[in-house]
């Protein structure tokens, strides 16, 4: 066999994703799927288990024979991060982890429970696993990367005023209990991104912390719940559900002026959450944020061109409320 001639750039790649419309777990990559503006397409961890070590026997070396490995009963893990578009594939990403269908907001609701599912079993809802593809620009020379049967189990959106003119970002982490395909010869439709609905902080309005006026100058709020997966089967684990905790935490850095002055203060003597607008960004329809209750988790100086403060938030469930609404919806 000659050496190939053949040279790829990295940023040939395409991530999709779509969602298991009828089986959880089933692959999605005949249907057309939705394209996520991502940085640069980062090796999964594929997590297979493998024994290394050095058995009784002669000498004091690894033996061939001595050499295990299984790659169905594993986790593999996919981090993305990019650009945030107001678009249904970026937007199913933060309903996959919320459990919310697709008509509506992302909401941790008050007493969220998350979602259980079988693979195999019918779609619960339209969110509770997709299909993932590492897709290449041919798939002759190449092969693409098929992830069936993922939730997400982090998502964050950030914003940085002072960069790319304050556009959101997103990172998410994706797992799955089912055995991939990283040997894919399909060329599934995939429906491009736009670059005409971005979010941006100057559409923003009404931002608040901890009930007060502030200026804005970075955000990032992650809402994180871990997947568990358990059962057996032929091609992976057979049940995939969710961890003790959903937790939504928010950071930000504020400008020190009158409006937040006690804040350093009020992070040393509190007792109990604040219970109004403890982090709102009103964006209608493009990941604005509401956080109703919230407990400080940090409050410090930040020394720059301006004194600021980097303030740390964690929402709080008050039995009622929603530990966080993210507005997407039209």
């Amino acid at each position: 066999m000659a050496v190939s001639a053949k040279v790829f750039s990295p940023k040939e790649w395409k991530v999709a994703i779509v969602s298991d419309a009828t089986n959880a777990g089933a692959t999605g990559i005949g249907s057309t799927m939705l394209q996520l503006d991502v940085d640069s397409v980062s090796m999964p961890s594929l997590n297979p288990n493998q024994v290394l070590d050095v058995r009784s026997g002669v000498g004091r070396t690894f033996k061939d024979e001595d050499f295990f490995q299984d790659s169905i009963l594993r986790v593999s893990e996919i981090s993305l991060s990019g650009t945030l578009h107001s678009d249904a594939a970026h937007k199913q990403l933060l309903q996959n982890i919320t459990n919310n269908t697709s008509s509506e907001n992302g909401i941790v609701a008050s007493g969220h429970n998350g979602t259980d599912q079988r693979y195999g079993d019918a779609v619960t809802n339209n969110c509770s696993s997709l299909t993932l593809v590492m897709q290449p620009s041919d798939v002759t020379n190449q092969q693409a990367l098929e992830f069936f049967g993922c939730v997400v189990t982090s998502f964050t959106v950030s914003a940085d005023a002072t960069s790319e003119g304050g556009r959101y970002k997103f990172s998410v982490t994706l797992q799955t209990g089912k055995k991939p395909d990283l040997a894919s010869t399909a060329t599934p439709t995939i429906t491009a991104y736009a670059n005409t609905d971005i979010p941006k902080l100057s559409n923003g309005t009404g931002i608040r912390a901890m009930g007060k006026e502030i200026v804005l100058n970075t955000f990032s709020t992650t809402i994180e719940h871990p997947a568990v997966f358990s059962g057996l089967t032929t091609t992976g684990y057979e049940v995939v559900g969710r961890g003790a905790e959903i937790a939504v935490n928010t950071e930000a850095q504020v400008k020190y002026d009158a409006n937040t002055k006690t804040m350093i203060n009020d992070y040393d003597v509190q007792t109990a959450a604040n219970t109004s607008d403890s982090f709102v960004i009103i964006n209608d329809n493009a990941f604005g944020i509401n956080v109703d209750n919230a407990v400080y988790t940090n409050v410090a100086l930040s020394e720059g061109d301006m004194m600021m403060l980097d303030i740390a938030l964690k929402s709080v469930d008050n039995g009622t409320n929603p530990l966080i609404t993210v507005d997407v919806t039209s």
